[in-house]
């Protein structure tokens, strides 16, 4: 396999799970000299792949239009079979006895992580988004359980116009169990709920049980479609009274949450660390989808013991002048609403975000709600849009979108052009000791933390 953007989401996972499973993989060289450190975080993964052309590979494309012009050229001339990256992950689930599949608009992260280590008893295998902290990616497991997150992904999407239908969520898989952590508008993967719905039900419809998250958006909407007819197993999550698997408390300690669940009568009590009710629901999801596809609960209890959080989900970077730098992967609107929520929990002080929005065509799309997030914010620098817009494409500026969608006054719009320094000075400048800084973004969001660590140590400017 020949993979021309590593960095793209859930590329990593699926590099590492294939190298596992004694594939050659390689990745183009240019992304190797862009990004120097790129192989060493895969081989940290166990990823040992190699830098090289595409030969006569074939081709799993991530999504990132600005790298794969010159490669999907080679490959059309050369006649090479090429996929994306959902359709891998659908052909290797293919391969394994059973398969979890996490599903949803949204907040799928945690919930498939924590799934790995419920799962520990039966060795599963995966392919994440993103990793358990301290662990991989990626993993071929000697059990017969594959857990994949089919998380949504706006980059595929960037070049072609609202309302170009893509390849349905999930479209070639039949999982045992399916747990969807949210139905709702995701542009541009879904461009309202209405279409969200529709590709959950064909998705769950094709699983032998699907697990909802109840309080969710569009969940329990979700719930009552698949009970109007035959079909699935349907289990549910929640606090109500009329849940199958009920979540009866969750206390923060100040360090984690403190869980308890029922099912079947029986009660199990499990911790969470990290900060967010919704991480710590989202892990509940987990042990839930764990009980449907008959594991024990006691085992996942004991599983879920290994589990450290998601490696930059509400991660502490580090701290200086006692201002703590926190990072955060969040995309969608709600899912930064949830990690500012977090945020507040591990200070008492201030919390300044900086925002990194993913795509022009889902900031556009989203801008109100996302200004109505950030509003959680005490103060937020907005930095430039990540994009995979090909260079001189048209489009509107997202970041034009969300300042005009707001109405608090509190983001700031950091410009390269006009500002004479980069936006740790800016940042910096907004924080005093007891503040947390929160990073949100995937990109210039996850390599500003160390710089903005170091600029926390110089003077300020004067106001």
């Amino acid at each position: 396999m020949h993979i021309p953007d590593p960095l793209s989401p859930g590329m990593a996972g699926l590099a590492s799970y294939l190298t596992r499973r004694h594939a050659r993989v390689t990745i183009s060289p240019e992304q190797v000299g862009l990004r120097p450190e790129l192989v060493e975080r895969f081989e940290r993964d166990g990823a040992v792949l190699r830098v090289a052309a595409p030969g006569s590979a074939s081709l799993v494309w991530g999504g990132d239009n600005t790298v794969t012009h010159g490669v999907t050229s080679h490959i059309a001339d050369h006649g090479l079979p090429m996929m994306g990256y959902a359709r891998a992950v659908e052909l290797l689930a293919g391969t394994a006895p059973i398969t979890v599949a996490v599903a949803g608009s949204h907040s799928t992260t945690m919930a498939a992580a924590a799934l790995t280590c419920a799962l520990v008893s039966r060795d599963p295998g995966w392919i994440l988004a993103e990793a358990p902290r301290g662990d991989s990616t990626g993993y071929d497991g000697g059990g017969d359980v594959l857990v994949v997150d089919l998380c949504p992904d706006g980059s595929s999407h960037e070049t072609s116009p609202p309302g170009w239908r893509f390849r349905t969520l999930g479209e070639g898989l039949s999982p045992t169990v399916t747990l969807v952590t949210a139905v709702d508008a995701a542009p541009p993967a879904f461009w309202n709920q209405a279409e969200a719905l529709d590709q959950m039900e064909a998705l769950a419809r094709r699983s032998d049980t699907v697990v909802v998250w109840a309080a969710q958006p569009g969940c329990q909407e979700l719930a009552d479609r698949l009970h109007r007819r035959p079909g699935p197993r349907v289990v549910t999550m929640g606090r109500g009274t009329d849940m199958d698997v009920r979540v009866l408390g969750k206390f923060w300690t100040g360090d984690h949450h403190r869980v308890t669940v029922q099912a079947d009568g029986r009660q199990y009590t499990f911790t969470v660390p990290v900060a967010g009710s919704d991480n710590a629901m989202a892990v509940a999801t987990a042990w839930a989808a764990g009980w449907a596809l008959g594991v024990p609960g006691h085992e996942l209890v004991d599983g879920l013991r290994a589990f450290a959080g998601v490696e930059r989900s509400l991660t502490r970077l580090g701290s200086n002048g006692g201002i703590d730098v926190v990072e955060s992967r969040a995309v969608h609107p709600r899912e930064i609403a949830a990690d500012l929520q977090g945020a507040r929990m591990l200070t008492e002080g201030a919390v300044v975000a900086v925002y990194e929005p993913s795509g022009h065509l889902r900031s556009n799309a989203l801008s109100g709600l996302i200004a109505e997030a950030l509003g959680s914010a005490d103060r937020t620098v907005l930095l430039p849009v990540h994009s995979t817009f090909p260079s001189g494409q048209n489009h509107a500026d997202g970041s034009e979108s969300i300042l005009d969608a707001g109405s608090t006054g509190t983001v700031i719009r950091f410009q390269p052009d006009l500002h004479r320094q980069g936006p740790e000075r800016l940042v910096a400048s907004l924080v005093q000791q007891g503040d947390l800084i929160l990073t949100i973004g995937s990109h210039a969001a996850r390599r500003i933390g160390p710089s903005l660590l170091a600029a926390l140590d110089r003077p300020k400017p004067c106001r």
